[in-house]
C-alpha cells in the first residue's frame, strides 16, 4: 500500500477518534472539505505545512500521523477507543498518568472477578 493511502487511512481514524466530520477538520484547518477527503483517501498527498496544521488541529504529534500500525487483529470500533484514549491521555502529567495506570488496573481487576 502506498504511503499517502496509509497517511489517509490514519488521518480517518484520527479524525473519527476525535468525533470530528471531514468538514469540522476543514473547518479547523482552515481547508476545504475536498482537500481532507482527497488525502483520506489516498488520492492526494499532504504537503508538509498541511502535515504540521493537521497534527495541531487533532492534538497530535507528528510521529502519530505516521504511526500506521492499524490495530491488526483488533476490531475496528476497538482501535477507534484505543487511538481516542492516545490522544486524549498524551497531554496529562506523568503523575496523574500513574493514577490513571493504577485506576484502569482497578476497573480490570473488578470486571474480570465478576465473569
Amino acid at each position: 500500500m502506498e504511503l499517502k493511502n496509509l497517511f489517509g487511512k490514519k488521518l480517518k481514524k484520527l479524525r473519527e477518534a476525535k468525533g470530528l466530520t471531514q468538514q469540522e477538520l476543514a473547518e479547523l484547518c482552515d481547508m476545504q472539505t475536498n482537500s481532507i477527503t482527497l488525502i483520506e483517501i489516498g488520492e492526494r498527498a499532504a504537503s508538509f505545512a498541511t502535515i504540521e496544521i493537521l497534527a495541531k488541529k487533532l492534538g497530535v504529534n507528528y510521529y502519530d500521523l505516521f504511526n500506521f500500525d492499524c490495530g491488526d487483529g483488533i476490531e475496528p470500533s476497538k482501535q477507534n477507543l484505543l487511538d481516542y484514549l492516545n490522544t486524549e491521555l498524551r497531554d496529562l502529567d506523568e503523575t496523574l498518568l500513574q493514577h490513571m495506570i493504577k485506576y484502569s488496573k482497578l476497573v480490570k481487576e473488578l470486571y474480570t472477578s465478576k465473569e
